[in-house]
Order: structure tokens, then sequence, then C-alpha cells
């Protein structure tokens, strides 16, 4: 199950997977949010979020595959600078549109098939806000991204030689080196639009997903950075991380 944030991700994370099961494709079923949700009830876009694609009249240049370029590539032009950009599939169908202030993304739309399901928003070219779309563009999601300060302490035994050079240390009761560090780190809050439920995390909305869609006897790799934030919520649930 692809269910990434940044939607932009599900075509390469596909290609991927493909590419590990060659010849063994019967034995793996690939679902997205997109699919899932595709039926869902929500509510509509509004005005100001909707994707204009006005920019597809400007003049373009198409740039086909290469080695570091997976998919086709459309770039639109207006003074001489590139301000939009489109990604297709090997059918000419759109994967991804996106448009560009000083060559910095601000706002993404992404299609599976052909059919619009997600809208990325940017600040300063970091991810924002991610919406997440039913088959009628409705809004079923919404991932809202926030900062918070995280500490990090790292104590030192007494005959310890490792020393940090860019941190203040401190000495502890026990005459143990203690460094300590913070750092701003960023998480997801999610927002349903069905019934307005709000999930502080998207660990949480994660868990009522897999709820959903996973049978109770099945096995679940979860990554080891991940399982300490997502094992938590799935408390039925048999996880192996090896």
């Amino acid at each position: 199950m692809l269910a990434m944030i940044k939607f932009n991700d599900y075509d390469t994370a596909e290609r991927q997977i493909k590419r590990l099961f060659v010849g063994h494709e019967q034995l793996i079923e690939l679902i997205t949010l997109a699919k899932i949700v595709n039926q869902y009830q929500g509510v509509p876009v509004p005005t100001n979020e909707q994707f204009d694609s006005g920019f597809e009249q400007l003049p373009n240049h198409r740039f086909e595959p290469t080695q570091d370029m997976a998919n086709p590539t459309i770039r639109y032009i207006q003074d001489d600078e590139i301000v939009a950009e489109a990604q297709l599939d090997e059918s000419n169908q759109p994967l991804l549109k996106t448009k560009l202030e000083n060559h910095q993304p601000v706002q993404t739309a992404t299609y599976e098939n052909g059919q619009q399901f997600g809208l990325l928003e940017y600040d300063a070219g970091e991810l924002n806000q991610a919406l997440l779309l039913n088959a009628a563009g409705q809004l079923i999601f919404r991932f809202i991204r926030h900062q918070q300060p995280v500490t990090y302490a790292y104590t030192m035994g007494r005959t310890s030689k490792l020393a940090f050079t860019n941190i203040l240390a401190e000495v502890d009761d026990d005459r143990h080196v203690v460094y300590q560090a913070t750092e701003q780190k960023a998480y997801f809050e999610v927002v349903d639009y069905q019934n307005y439920q709000r999930f502080d995390s998207v660990e949480a909305f994660y868990a009522q997903l897999l709820n959903q869609v996973v049978s109770d006897d099945a096995l679940l790799f979860i990554d080891l950075n991940d399982n300490p934030k997502l094992s938590p919520y799935l408390p039925q649930q048999l996880i192996f991380n090896y």
C-alpha cells in the first residue's frame, strides 16, 4: 500500500516495487491511497486551492526520458523562465503538473490513470499541505505540516573519548558528560472531511487506515525507524521489522 503524503513519489515507488518483482507480479497487490478513497464522500475543494492549468497555453518544450529523468516532461515558458512543468506516463497522460515561482514549486496536482487524486501545496519549496481527493475531485483528507522542537540528550560514560565539538557539554550528578541538542522537526496532522475527525499525527491516521484494509491475521512489516511511533496504535497486530 502506497500511502506516502508526498503523492508525487507514488510513481517512483511503484516502478521500484515492480522492478523487484519482475516475473512474480502475481505475488503482489499494489494499492494507493487514491484507490482506497476513490468512492469516499467528501467536500468541494476551496476555490483558492483548486489547481489552474492555464499555463498549458504557454510555449513549451518537451523532454524525453533519460537515465536521470524517468518520465517525459513538458516545461512551460513565460518571460524566458520556466513557470510550470508536467510529467507524463507511457500513454502521455499526466502524472504530475507543477506550478513554479522563482524555480521553486508552489503547487502540484497529482494523477493516477489520468485522473487527478491529489494536490500538494508548498511554502518556500517545502511541502506544507497535501489534499487527497476522490474520483469526483472532492476533498477527503488534508495533511497539514507543523514544526515542533525536539531535544536530544547524549550521556557519555566518564571514560568515553567521544566528544561533540559543536555542542556545549554539561556534567550530571554522576559526573557523566551530557550533551543536549534541540532541532525543529516536522510532523503532519490529518483532517478527515467525511466526519471531521482530526488525527494529531500521521501515525494515528495510518493505524486507522491499516485497521480498515488489513485483516487481523496479517503480518505487518514496519521499519525500525517508524516502529516506535506506529506500533502503539496497532496493539492487536503482529509486527515484525527484520
